[in-house]
């Protein structure tokens, strides 16, 4: 009877995968639409670099919030519908905020950004956590395929925006506004999806095990965890201090319209895409040492998006080239991140727990990161420029590629394993 009830959830999860894969992209366009949307509109409502920082970070606070409480529960399709409807809610409310101004624009924005980063988050961390049970045997590769999905969400995300803002001059209608209707629309027809084709049984796979509470304090004494999270969390401060603010960049310095601004974004997203895949498909490097490189590569194109201070000139090609390199190192970090944090897991004897905290360190480190980052990037911005703060965080970010590089001891602990098993 087992081997029957097993036999049908295995033919079901392909189709899961599917509609999870969605979850990921929906999640993500979502997300990536409001970045060249937002800042701007912030800013025309008479608020400083400062104050688009802290509207911002209501929404990684509230990643960070669902995470950890996520990371305790035991994932549910009811989770993540409650998530799709916050999603649809949220979105028709901040698109009728266009119409306030004052602190009422600043206060209800911060609110409905906090809830848009707990909805968000309900709907991402289930995700990953089951697909982490459901292809134990192939996590790496299905991870990189669900951040394939996720980079396709970022490319949609600005290419929509783009199209609706170039539509908003033909037929004169609001694009903040009509983007975010539009995105409750897809939220409504994701959730029929998911209430029709979502198997309920794959939530039930090792549920005894998901049941035994997490000790995050247990978990970060090991040591590769500890200093493979604060890695990612530091990377993710270091890209977000310049990342929101780019599109304010791009319009005062470099006259780059909102619509092209929104194509400009999908650069990065289109080489994380396929740095993806390749993680997806290499079996040459160990994911350590993937890992290392990101955040190298990461480093030197953050310094890029400041050339006039390495004798460059403010050209928006050398711009799109920082694009490329920042897709290549950043953008493909967290298809490697849970993968390794899994393997870290497992190497300690936690594999009941291993895609519980995968998926919650995956998206509370990210969080972390875009909740600091961006108050940190608005400040140093304000005081020095946005050029010298690219050169600050790309310093910031070699240093911790060469702490991580030299702290870290995944590759060389397994080396030694190995040894051991051939030696006896």
């Amino acid at each position: 009877m087992i081997d029957v009830y097993t036999s049908s959830l295995q033919y079901n999860r392909d189709r899961s995968f599917i509609i999870i894969a969605m979850l990921i992209l929906m999640a993500n366009a979502s997300y990536m639409m409001m970045i060249p949307l937002f800042p701007p509109l912030i800013k025309e409502k008479g608020f400083t670099e400062a104050g688009i920082g802290i509207i911002m970070c209501f929404y990684p606070l509230g990643c960070i919030l669902a995470s950890y409480m996520l990371g305790k529960m035991h994932s549910t399709k009811k989770i993540i519908l409650q998530g799709l409807v916050g999603q649809l809610i949220i979105s028709i409310i901040l698109g009728i905020s266009y119409f306030l101004n004052g602190p009422l624009f600043f206060i209800l924005s911060s609110i409905l950004r906090f809830f848009q980063g707990i909805s968000n988050t309900m709907i991402q961390v289930p995700s990953y956590s089951i697909t982490g049970h459901l292809f134990s045997e192939q996590i790496s590769e299905k991870i990189a395929k669900l951040e394939m999905a996720c980079n396709f969400g970022l490319i949609c995300g600005p290419l929509i925006s783009g199209v609706l803002f170039i539509l908003a001059n033909i037929y004169s209608f609001n694009t903040f506004q009509y983007s975010l209707y539009f995105v409750a629309f897809l939220y409504f027809f994701i959730a029929i999806c998911v209430m029709l084709f979502l198997d309920e049984r794959i939530f039930n796979i090792n549920q005894e095990q998901q049941e035994v509470q997490i000790n995050y304090y247990e978990v970060f004494k090991i040591h590769e965890l500890n200093v493979t999270f604060t890695s990612y969390f530091f990377l993710g401060v270091t890209a977000q201090a310049l990342r929101t603010y780019l599109s304010v960049q791009l319009l005062e310095v470099y006259n780059l319209d909102d619509a092209n601004s929104q194509f400009l974004f999908m650069i990065y997203t289109f080489v994380s895409f396929f740095g993806a895949y390749y993680i997806a498909e290499q079996k040459k490097y160990t994911l350590n040492q993937l890992y290392t490189y990101c955040l190298y590569v990461g480093a030197i194109s953050l310094l890029l998006y400041g050339p006039s201070m390495i004798g460059l000139p403010q050209s928006i090609y050398i711009i799109c080239f920082a694009d490329v390199i920042r897709g290549i190192g950043i953008g493909s970090a967290p298809a490697i991140i849970m993968p390794l944090f899994v393997q870290i897991m497992e190497k300690n004897k936690h594999k009941d727990q291993a895609a519980e905290v995968g998926s919650t360190l995956l998206i509370a480190g990210w969080s972390l990161g875009d909740l600091i980052g961006p108050i940190i990037g608005g400040i140093f911005i304000d005081q020095v420029g946005f050029d010298k703060t690219s050169v600050i965080m790309s310093g910031a970010l070699f240093v911790i590629a060469f702490i991580y590089q030299n702290t870290s001891h995944i590759d060389q602990e397994q080396q030694g394993i190995e040894l051991q098993i051939l030696i006896h």
